[in-house]
Formats: structure tokens, C-alpha cells, sequence
């Protein structure tokens, strides 16, 4: 996998040990979604010895050429199979709003419902926000 320097300095686990890392692990990250599909929430949850072992097989090569949020995955022989140019969730490409809804919700469950509603507040504390 080709990336940006910044990316890999922002995920810079290769040898995942938990679910944290594993969020943070390029090699990590591009074996789920190779072997198990897009990841999410449950699938996080917790570190797969299958998706360990693919991670092992995947290097990481930085290169400044690329946008920072952008990905190139290669196979040994520099035979480009994917390339993504910016990452869903980038300023360039912002998740929609009913995907953003659902990836709160699927993060915090119903604990934030209705917290960001413009009624949501008594007007008294939305002026102390303001």
C-alpha cells in the first residue's frame, strides 16, 4: 500500500495487538476490507487472527507524491489494483449526510439522538452557547 508520509504518521501500527491499533493500522485496515469486507463498529471490535495474518503479507510505502488522504494499493509487481485519490470522509469527498448519520450512530448508539436538533436546547442555553 502507497501512501502519503502524514498518513502513515497517522497510522502508524503495522503489528496490531488490539482494537485501537488495529484502527490505526494501514495494513491492518486494507486486509479487512480485503478479507472481510468495509469494516465496522462490531467488526472493530475487537482484533481477527485472518485479518492479522494478511496485514503480515501487506507493506506500507510512503510516498510524498501522493495526496495525503489517498492510497494506492499495489501488487509486488507495482501493478496498480486500487487507487483511491481521497478517502471517504475527506474535506474532498465528506461522507453525505445519511451516511454521517449512520456512522453516529453506529459509534454512539442513541446517546447523541436529537442533540444537535435546533430544538434540542432551551433557548437560555443556546445563548450561553452562542
Amino acid at each position: 500500500v502507497r501512501v502519503h508520509p502524514r498518513a502513515r504518521q497517522a497510522a502508524p501500527y503495522d503489528d496490531v495487538v488490539d482494537p485501537l491499533n488495529g484502527k490505526f493500522s494501514i495494513p491492518y485496515m486494507t486486509a479487512y476490507a480485503l478479507v472481510r469486507g468495509a469494516p465496522d463498529v462490531e467488526g472493530l471490535a475487537e482484533v481477527h487472527d485472518d485479518v492479522r495474518a494478511a496485514a503480515a503479507q501487506i507493506a506500507v510505502v510512503e510516498d510524498p507524491d501522493l495526496g495525503e488522504s489517498a492510497a494506492r494499493l499495489e501488487a509486488p509487481d507495482d501493478h496498480a489494483i486500487a487507487h483511491v485519490v481521497h478517502a471517504l470522509g475527506s474535506p474532498e469527498r465528506p461522507l453525505d449526510e445519511a451516511r454521517l448519520a449512520e456512522k453516529v450512530d453506529g459509534l454512539a448508539g442513541g446517546a447523541l439522538d436529537g442533540t444537535l436538533d435546533e430544538d434540542a436546547y432551551a433557548p437560555d442555553v443556546l445563548h450561553h452557547l452562542a
